[in-house]
């Protein structure tokens, strides 16, 4: 539920050491390597001047990037190919990189078995282009079904020639419309699922304009010549025969191919494991420094992890050293990635979070509130026992698939606060009679639900703005955190404001209004002068910019607040308008069902109901949930302009 500590790691190591460096690094998947020549050229890797480091800290002068001509690409292609040959699926496992190996060795080695199962492949390949070419002629052989001709007799003309090809529907018209003006005899011998079949005959004299023509009307040449052997049976048997003969082919080849697999198989799936940490060695070195003699490297860890590496480089002996830094020994303008820290219940909102933006290292993670306050407004606005369940099914069913896996996750969370407000508003599937309501039933109590969503609205904002003064205090922004439109200041004018709407509507004066009118003209005056109070109180200059653009820029700046403050408001009337809608929605199937007049039918409007009231407005609840939560509470309090805690690495299956 937070952003996990970190640490910068520096180390230096022989210029030796470097492959084996970089394997534990690879190994150890919790590095987020920073370019080390840019930290040495800024002055942030430092190195403790002390007597064993005078070699390490001549050399530093000498620092250049590390270059290396490594180039896998021609190599993974082939690997790929291969794998897609044998269907093997490329997964990178740990126990294939426990052994020592030389990856020289091993590109030899792959490079001799695709120079044997390369020609398998491509005879594959042949056969199987070849059989859907002799279907597809098969097919449109089928339109001389009806003739009981010698087709042959075609490639006998002396002084014509012929074109047997499609049109398409709209280039058939067009066809018609233009006969007269066309050098050929064209008949429509008939027809497949891509269009009409004709045959064309033109003298041979004027066939290069009938090609012409027949090119400007986008006509499909069929190659059949070769098949124009007697009559349609014949045709048609010698079109078989070809079809039985490419099969016999086709198995003499996947038996060559399983015995490949049998053979090498188990090695392929080994060198693609260390292929992938050849390239991923590849990109860490290239982050790396170099002085001739040394290897720099810079890095950040979770703290958590430090005594980790510190034992993992430990059986290198004294050649390596490593230094670790707090995030606040670094430069300021350098901002240590992000890696949030969220229980299992949570996690799977980090995406909603990041589709937005990264939490910045010095920001509060928004994670909680979105993933409790998210559940709570889908909840509301899609509240149904029966449509719960049937959501979260699905996202048990979505998470057993890898791609879908994660939106899964948050269906099954989603699901699940549909059904708890099912219960609450006593809805199954739409029928409001089957459950009582432990709490409300939307459609009987309309004033209740839409005050009861502004309140819930009201009380989601001002905990948006103590998430906003929390990282002012983190950033130490005090002219935000104290005098900004999501700060203090802006807080007590939202909670006056809610004053004087309560005084006017319960008759009742919470505090005087000559009182709220006061404080709203001071606290108004404070954000629009924020600027220099702040700078004064720091010392600093009063104005960054052009004093009068300031003030012209801060006034107008004040009514867009206060009309953010009311807009943002009222939008959470959202959330009761769409409970109402979804229970409206229902009553329109219900109609729709007793209309029908049976019980069959009924039923069935029933099911289609249900079906289109979860995608479809199961979709756009989803929606409106999250521009509340973007536009209405992340505006108020979350930048999202961090950087990704991304560790060098290998993923493993």
């Amino acid at each position: 539920m937070t952003v996990e500590n970190m640490k910068m790691l520096n180390l230096v190591a022989p210029i030796e050491y470097l492959h084996n460096v970089a394997r534990e690094i690879a190994l150890l998947g919790n590095v987020h390597l920073v370019n080390a020549l840019h930290e040495v050229d800024e002055s942030n890797f430092t190195l403790p001047v002390e007597e064993e480091n005078i070699q390490e800290l001549a050399d530093i002068v000498l620092i250049k990037p590390y270059e290396e001509n490594a180039d896998y690409s021609n190599i993974a292609a082939k690997m790929k190919d291969m794998l897609k040959l044998f269907d093997i699926k490329p997964v990178v496992k740990k126990e294939h990189l426990e052994d020592d190996y030389n990856f020289e060795e091993d590109i030899k080695r792959i490079e001799e078995i695709y120079r044997k199962t390369s020609p398998v492949g491509e005879a594959i390949d042949n056969v199987r282009e070849e059989a859907g070419r002799v279907e597809e002629l098969g097919n449109h052989f089928r339109c001389f079904q009806g003739l009981d001709v010698n087709l042959e007799r075609l490639n006998e003309l002396q002084f014509f020639s012929y074109k047997i090809g499609m049109l398409s529907k709209e280039n058939r018209l067009r066809l018609k419309r233009n006969y007269a003006n066309i050098t050929a005899v064209v008949l429509n011998i008939g027809a497949c699922q891509q269009g009409q079949i004709f045959l064309v005959i033109s003298p041979k004299e004027l066939e290069t304009e009938t090609v012409r023509i027949l090119r400007s009307l986008n006509f499909y040449e069929l190659e059949i010549s070769q098949y124009l052997s007697g009559t349609y049976r014949q045709i048609m048997e010698s079109i078989r025969e070809k079809q039985k003969e490419l099969c016999v082919k086709l198995k003499g080849l996947k038996e060559d191919l399983y015995k490949l697999e049998e053979v090498y198989g188990a090695y392929l799936q080994t060198a693609y494991s260390r292929l992938a940490l050849e390239e991923e060695l590849s990109r860490i070195k290239k982050e790396m420094a170099y002085s001739g003699n040394f290897l720099y490297l810079s890095g950040w860890i979770p703290k958590r992890d430090v005594e980790h590496i510190v034992k993992t480089f430990e059986t290198f002996g004294n050649d390596v050293h490593i230094m670790f830094k707090e995030t606040t020994e670094v430069n300021k303008y350098i901002i240590p990635p992000t890696k949030l820290k969220n229980t299992w219940l949570l996690k799977p909102f980090e995406s909603l979070v990041k589709m937005y933006g990264i939490p910045s290292y010095n920001e509060a993670d928004p994670t909680i509130f979105l993933s409790i306050t998210y559940m709570l407004l889908f909840g509301a606005m899609f509240g149904d026992v029966g449509q719960g369940i049937v959501l979260l099914s699905t996202g048990f069913f979505a998470r057993r698939n890898k791609e879908y896996g994660l939106f899964g996750d948050v269906l099954i969370r989603l699901g699940f606060s549909s059904a708890m407000f099912g219960l609450l508003y006593g809805s199954v599937f739409g029928f409001e009679h089957v459950i009582p309501a432990l709490l409300i039933r939307p459609i009987i109590n309309i004033n209740q639900m839409l005050l009861g969503s502004v309140g819930f609205g009201v009380l989601l904002l001002l905990i948006s703005f103590g998430y906003s003064i929390g990282n002012a205090v983190k950033r130490r922004d005090l002219k935000e955190g104290l005098f900004g439109a999501n700060g203090t200041a802006g807080l007590l004018i939202y909670l006056t404001l809610i004053t004087l709407i309560l005084n006017a509507f319960t008759g009742k004066s919470f505090i005087p209004n000559s009182i709220c009118y006061f404080l709203l003209v001071v606290l108004m005056t404070l954000i629009v002068v924020r600027e220099p109070l702040a700078n004064s109180l720091l010392g600093q200059p009063a104005y960054e910019e052009d004093a009068v653009g300031y003030y012209i820029e801060s006034g107008f700046g004040i009514f867009e607040t206060l009309l953010a403050m009311l807009s943002g408001t009222i939008s959470f009337v959202r959330v009761g308008a769409f409970a109402l809608n979804h229970v409206g929605l229902f009553m329109a199937f219900e109609t729709m069902a007793k209309m029908t007049g049976n019980t069959a039918g009924g039923i069935m409007v029933y099911i289609i109901g249900n079906a289109v009231i979860i995608g479809l407005e199961g979709l756009i609840v989803f929606i409106q949930g999250l521009r509340l939560e973007y536009y209405e509470m992340f505006s108020k309090y979350y930048r999202g302009e961090g950087v990704e805690f991304s560790p060098a690495g290998i993923r493993y299956e």
